[in-house]
């Protein structure tokens, strides 16, 4: 389990960072030349091939990061029954005590 849990981790991690590249190399499209409508890359319009390795990009980096979150070992909570197995403990600290005699005041002892 431990081999398989490593297994999913590493691949997770891949499929998110080459989802992200992907992903930002995509939307910059550094390949592309318009002069006609801007002088940047980033200003010419996409085409719906772009659009779809676009969206395929940031569908392999949220299946990255979902399949991240699911490997991740979790720690157990400690429940009752583990943290405290010698025996349930009294209700109050102070029921198992001796109960302390109250001193008067001196002016109640007088009236």
């Amino acid at each position: 389990m431990r081999v398989f849990r490593r297994f999913l981790i590493w691949l997770a991690a891949l499929l998110t960072l080459l989802g992200a590249a992907a992903s930002v190399i995509m939307f910059l499209q550094p390949w592309r030349s318009c002069p006609e409508i801007d002088d940047s890359s980033a200003g010419c319009p996409a085409t719906e091939s772009d659009l779809a390795l676009l969206g395929l990009a940031v569908a392999a980096m949220l299946i990255g990061l979902v399949l991240w979150i699911a490997a991740v070992p979790r720690y157990q909570r400690i429940t009752c029954e583990f943290a405290a197995p010698f025996g349930a403990l009294p209700a109050s600290p102070a029921s198992g005590a001796p109960p302390v005699p109250s001193k008067l005041h001196s002016a109640d002892e007088k009236q």
